[in-house]
């Protein structure tokens, strides 16, 4: 069946005229059947019910006459298409009004003519013998001048069949005219009863193709609650389209916003993908959407993990990659009894925590190890100590507890110093401030005597600062910790010189320039020297009591404060740190 065929018979109104079309085929065919078959029956039915009367006036009128039979006949059949036969009861034919009576066979044998000679009404259909011409006969019981006979009348069938014909002509006539007004009432039943449902089906074609705008037409009497029906259906699915539309806008908005990679996967294929896929990942050419995941480049375990994920929720570290990421992939089944499955695969940077927390271990070990060195030191001290003065050697025993007090302010101070480091990593108070210029000043008074015991000038160029307050946002404890770490180590690995501090502001930061003329950092140790318990010389850390968190302090005192540091430096001609603070902006007397 081809498209159009299809269509014409899904079509409401076509059906609907085919069945008022059969209903008039059922009418058109009956009233044919009976014109071609009852109404010749009929017909021929009426013509012998008037052969009958004609011949039973024949007969009263053949008893009342004394004329001849011939005139008889003559008279009783002038101006009609019949024919009038007098029979006597030998069956001898005494008139006839169409034949010579003389010439005409003996009719005892006609079947119509026995039967009224019997007192009955005979009738037959044959072809006569005279004319050659089918007849329709009837005969009656008949008198004649007192004797017996039987009156006999016919018709010629092919008149009969004229009439019947004509008959039919007419019939069919009127039936042509009853079909052309029953086609064009079906027509209009059939347009005023489909009208409105086609209508109302186009409407709903249109809303069900995605066109909400399409008008709903109003009808009346029964379709009128389709119509509305429809009209409501519209705006409830505009207004749950629209809700819709705002969730998965808000949805992507929500998904756009993390810093995770998202991708939503039916089966292989990606459906969606966050901004932070394109930042996290290399965005495959043409992008994400309507890709194979696998075709995709990313790294071959996050590939393999997601398609060896199960039907639950699962989580896998992965890593390194080949740029050094270590990335963390969780797979989450949304349906996975459908025959499409869709999977959402959530793929996070851990890179940052992992090195966190490889730092953190060190730190453990290293802090560990720092903290048992002293510990052990004054054990074995405290023991030799014990062992001179059971001696007797109190000298010995002296400088033995001369080194474990040196001991004990090593630990101390690196007690102190983990203690600052704990409590730089928490968050800031808020609204912190200080003076820098007083700081600096503060910081000079507790090491000058350090530094010209040291042989080592101190100085202090505030010409940067000239004028201007120097207020940082930043916490006074905090910054007294950077400048004594700072100063201390200048003292300690300078051996002639001095040592400069320089102050300069601008409109957003406070700048702090510590220069010395000490024995220099080598270019490879500078990228570390921030690292906790990270040493250039680790001998002669040891011997000067350093704890090797001094730098780290500095670095988390200004990356707490908002700020930055950084060291500049050539092997044994000195060293430079530049602190860059945020500035307070108050102005201040």
């Amino acid at each position: 069946m081809t498209g159009m065929a299809r269509r014409w018979s899904d079509s409401y109104r076509v059906r609907l005229a085919v069945g008022y079309l059969l209903v008039v085929a059922l009418f058109a065919g009956a009233w044919s059947w009976s014109l071609f078959g009852p109404l010749t029956s009929a017909i021929i039915e009426q013509q012998q019910s008037n052969l009958g009367a004609v011949a039973r006036a024949g007969v009263q009128a053949l008893g009342q006459t004394d004329a001849t039979a011939q005139k008889t006949v003559d008279r009783l059949v002038a101006g009609t298409n019949l024919r009038m036969t007098i029979i006597a009861a030998d069956g001898t034919v005494l008139a006839d009004s169409e034949e010579p009576a003389a010439g005409m066979e003996n009719h005892a044998n006609r079947p119509e003519i026995a039967a009224a000679l019997l007192g009955l009404t005979g009738t037959d259909r044959r072809v006569s013998n005279t004319q050659d011409v089918e007849q329709i006969y009837l005969a009656v019981p008949a008198s004649f001048h007192g004797q017996k006979a039987a009156l006999r009348v016919s018709e010629s069938l092919a008149r009969i069949n004229d009439l019947a014909g004509s008959s039919r002509r007419v019939g069919l006539l009127a039936l042509l005219a009853v079909l052309v007004v029953t086609i064009a009432v079906v027509t209009r039943l059939t347009a005023a009863a489909t009208g409105p449902i086609e209508r109302l089906s186009a409407s709903a074609r249109s809303m069900a193709a995605g066109d909400l705008d399409a008008s709903v037409p109003s009808e009346s009497r029964e379709l009128s609650i389709l119509s509305d029906a429809l009209s409501e259906l519209r705006t409830q699915m505009k207004q749950r389209i629209s809700d819709l539309s705002a969730e998965e806008g808000n949805l992507r908005a929500v998904l756009n916003g993390l810093t995770d990679a998202v991708f939503l996967l039916h089966g292989e294929e990606v459906r969606f993908a966050n901004s932070a896929a394109s930042s996290l990942l290399r965005t495959s050419v043409g992008g994400w959407r309507g890709r194979r995941f696998s075709a995709l480049g990313l790294p071959a375990s996050i590939v393999s993990a997601v398609r060896d994920a199960g039907d639950e929720p699962a989580t896998t570290e992965c890593g390194p990659d080949p740029q050094g990421r270590h990335l963390k992939l969780t797979v989450l089944p949304l349906n996975p009894s459908d025959q499409h499955t869709r999977t959402l695969a959530v793929i996070t940077d851990i890179t940052q925590l992992t090195n966190i927390d490889h730092v953190r271990r060190d730190f453990v070990a290293n802090a560990s190890h720092e903290l048992k060195t002293p510990t052990a030191g004054i054990h074995l001290l405290a023991e030799a100590a014990a062992t001179a003065a059971a001696d007797g050697d109190m000298e010995q025993a002296v400088q033995f507890a001369s080194q474990i007090a040196a001991e004990s302010a090593r630990l101390a101070r690196l007690v102190s110093d983990l203690l600052d480091l704990s409590r730089l990593e928490s968050a800031p108070q808020p609204g912190a401030m200080t003076d820098v210029r007083e700081a600096v000043s503060n910081a000079l008074i507790g090491h000058r005597s350090a530094a010209a015991a040291a042989g080592l000038a101190l100085n202090y160029d505030e010409n940067g600062a000239d004028g201007q307050d120097a207020y940082a946002l930043a916490d006074p404890t905090d910054l007294a910790v950077a400048l004594d770490n700072l100063l201390e180590n200048a003292i300690k690995y300078t051996e002639s010189g001095g040592i400069t501090i320089k102050l300069a502001v601008d409109a957003s930061m406070i700048r702090i320039l510590i220069s010395d003329t000490g024995i220099g950092i080598p270019a490879e140790d500078l990228t570390r020297v921030f690292e906790r318990f990270y040493r250039v010389d680790r001998a002669r850390s040891r011997d000067s009591g350093g704890t090797g968190l001094g730098l780290a302090l500095v670095r988390h005192v200004v990356e707490r404060s908002g700020g930055s540091v950084e060291v500049t430096s050539e092997t044994d001609q000195g060293t430079t740190f530049a602190l860059e603070l945020p500035r307070a902006g108050l102005a201040r007397d």
